[in-house]
């Protein structure tokens, strides 16, 4: 019986004697793996360092030149190599090299990050992920079965002393641990990065929604609809250069890639334009619309905020969209809860927060601005099914005036197609109902004509409260859209019902009666009011002076007054004669 033992790579053999060792390198695949021991040595040595020890001859000549011809591997010199084969020290492979290729790795990630940040190039973005995921495999791969075969080597030369390896044991239970958390962080993360990568390089990214850009306002308004995908910046630039009038760009979009609003916030800002937003600018659009010169909201519309993610990744770095907020003048108060917010939830701010840190310069009715979103790409049936939801007046519109209501119906189709601005499109579409009931009122029923009368009261008040000049604007028949907006919304609602009652109630009528007797009370009234026949004469004259526009509405007040005060019957007539 010998006192040798040997270690061949994956277990302990022994004790043997001298030329059963021989034997056993003989028959190896690589004896550079195989180590032995027996008593008296210090620690597990390669066949050279034994053979220094006993001696060449201790083997025979014949099985010494057997050995030597056997195949042989140097030892390794590359500390890639060696590691891999479990050469190093179960400590130095553990930790050094561990620790050593960790750090490397983060060099080489930032490297590659640097590589793509900011890149508008969604082959480079896929070729940063492949990269990125195919380096870390790589690395895992190398630094587990390196530190796994070393782990091995340690515990054989522990079990040859007869003694326990603890340390080689945890070694290999913690990169069993490392090794299910790789599959995990592959699973939940390597897997579906390169995948969307791979999307957004060669399927058009369809995750995304597609975009659209068109000018509207001949040609002094851009809006920008859909998702913020690439190309959309390249595209958007190609237009501005076409089309110098550009003012304002329309923001409608529920967000996209980082890296293209960044893009789009440059041009934006560079070319010192106004953002509006009518009714959504979410997550990537918010980086566009800050970026305007004027940052414009209507009434309404929301803006929405989480920080950005990329496929499993809900923590990337926010450094650029920060700067962004931050160049636009917004309060480090609102960029904090609005980057911390989970990419999976979405923060809505109120007007008012909004307005105190600075995002929006100011809240709008979007009367300046074209009709966009979705309102701008409505087809006839669609303003058709849009129009007969609004307001009974439209209902009844088509049904006893079909070819008034489609030419209502074309100014609003063909306006919102054109993208002429609302308050102008508005006014049209105003001004051709206002036509039509103006040609029917002295047609409707006599409770419709006092209802009138009342309304007309109540809707002059208003404004002359407000402004007595628009009063006299509104009174003499000069609406626009400015006066508009000074009538309560209640009697605005008022209007509208009315209008339906007038369309629904006009038929043909006897022909007016003498009111003499009637405009007799009424004159009375009014000089029992201090009003003199020359006041009544303001409201039948063409010009009237700057200095008369308070007491032109006072007087028209008055007259309705008057007029609704009398009987039913005669007040109906008076209004039927005074409206034909």
């Amino acid at each position: 019986m010998g006192d040798w033992y040997l270690w061949d790579g994956s277990e302990n053999n022994g004790p043997m004697d001298w030329s059963e060792v021989g034997d056993r390198i003989q028959r190896h695949s690589n004896p550079d793996l195989i180590r032995v021991w027996r008593d008296g040595l210090v620690g597990w040595k390669t066949i050279a360092e034994a053979l220094a020890v006993v001696g060449t001859g201790s083997l025979g000549a014949a099985k010494l030149e057997r050995a030597d011809e056997a195949p042989q591997s140097p030892v390794s010199r590359n500390i890639v190599a060696k590691h891999w084969k479990g050469e190093f020290p179960l400590g130095i492979s553990y930790w050094v090299v561990g620790l050593g290729s960790n750090i490397l790795a983060g060099v080489v990630i930032g490297l590659l990050g640097a590589f793509t940040r900011g890149s508008h190039n969604p082959t480079r973005i896929f070729v940063f992920y492949v990269l990125l995921w195919s380096s870390i495999a790589c690395l895992c791969i190398w630094q587990f079965v390196g530190t796994w075969r070393s782990a091995q080597r340690r515990k054989g030369e522990r079990a040859a002393m007869g003694k326990r390896a603890v340390w080689a044991w945890t070694a290999q239970f913690m990169i069993c641990l490392g090794v299910l958390n790789a599959v995990v962080v592959f699973v939940r993360t390597a897997i579906p990065q390169i995948a969307e990568a791979t999307s957004i390089a060669f399927m058009d990214d369809p995750r995304i929604p597609s975009y659209s850009i068109r000018l509207l306002n001949n040609g002094s308004e851009i809006e920008i609809s859909g998702g913020i995908k690439f190309g959309l910046s390249t595209d958007f630039e190609k237009i501005l250069n076409a089309s110098p009038g550009v003012g304002a760009v329309h923001l409608d979009s529920i967000g996209g890639r980082i890296g293209e609003g960044e893009r789009l916030s440059a041009i934006i800002k560079s070319r010192g334009l106004d953002t509006y937003v009518e009714a959504n600018c979410m997550s990537a659009c918010t980086l566009a619309f800050v970026a305007g010169r004027q940052r414009v909201l209507k009434k309404g519309a929301q803006l929405g905020f989480h920080r950005a993610a990329f496929a499993g990744d809900d923590g990337l770095d926010d450094s650029a969209e920060r700067s962004i907020y931050k160049a636009a003048g917004i309060s480090s108060s609102f960029i904090e809860p609005a980057l911390v917010t989970r990419n999976a939830d979405m923060w809505s701010p109120s007007e008012a927060e909004l307005l105190s840190a600075r995002v929006v310069t100011r809240i709008s009715s979007g009367d300046e601005y074209a009709f966009g979103g979705t309102g701008g790409r409505f087809t006839r049936d669609d303003w058709d099914k849009v129009l007969q939801n609004s307001a009974s007046m439209y209902r009844a519109l088509k049904q006893a005036y079909p070819q008034t209501y489609d030419e209502i119906l074309d100014i609003v189709t063909q306006g919102t197609s054109k993208g002429i601005a609302r308050a102008e499109l508005t006014g049209q579409a105003r001004a051709k109902v206002t036509e039509i009931i103006g040609k029917l009122l002295p047609l409707a029923d006599d409770s419709v004509l006092i209802d009138f009368g009342k309304l007309v009261i109540d809707q002059y008040s208003a404004v002359q409260a407000q402004d007595g000049a628009a009063c006299y604007r509104y009174a003499s028949g000069q609406p626009d859209q400015n006066l508009i907006k000074l009538i309560p919304a209640r009697l605005a609602e008022r209007e509208v019902e009315l209008n339906a009652r007038i369309i629904m109630s006009a038929q043909k009528r006897p022909d007016p009666v003498t009111n003499d007797r009637s405009w007799e009370k009424i004159r009375a009234g009014l000089n029992l009011r201090g009003y003199t026949d020359k006041d009544l004469e303001l409201l039948n004259g063409k010009s009237v002076g700057a200095a008369d526009y308070v007491r032109y509405c006072d007087v028209a007040i008055a007259l309705y007054r008057e007029i609704t005060s009398l009987p039913p019957t005669e007040a109906a007539g008076v209004l039927r004669e005074f409206l034909s």
